[in-house]
C-alpha cells in the first residue's frame, strides 16, 4: 500500500502538470484591405457629341445634334445606374 501511495503521490505532479501548462486561449485578429475596382466595361467614354464644321447650317442639323446627344445620355445614364448596383454589391 505504501509502494502505491509512493507511485502515486510521484505521478500525480505529471498528470496535473499538462493541465496547469496550457497557454490561455487568444483572439487573433487579422486585417485584410480588401480593394474594389470598378469594372472595365462600366469605365467605358460616353459617346462623342455632335459636331459639324461651322456648326448646324440648317434645321435637320439641330436634329441630328439633339438625336445624337438624347443617344449619348442614354448611353451614360445606363451606365451610371450599372455603376450604382455594381457600387450596392447586386
Amino acid at each position: 500500500m505504501r509502494t502505491l501511495m509512493l507511485i502515486s503521490v510521484c505521478l500525480s505532479p505529471m498528470l496535473f502538470a499538462g493541465c496547469m501548462a496550457t497557454p490561455k486561449p487568444q483572439v487573433v485578429i487579422k486585417y485584410v484591405t480588401v480593394e474594389r475596382h470598378i469594372p472595365a466595361s462600366l469605365k467605358r467614354q460616353p459617346p462623342p457629341i455632335w459636331s459639324k464644321p461651322g456648326g448646324p447650317q440648317v434645321t435637320g442639323d439641330l436634329l441630328d445634334r439633339g438625336d445624337v446627344n438624347e443617344a449619348g445620355l442614354r448611353v451614360c445614364t445606363a451606365q451610371i445606374k450599372k455603376i450604382n448596383q455594381w457600387d450596392k454589391g447586386t
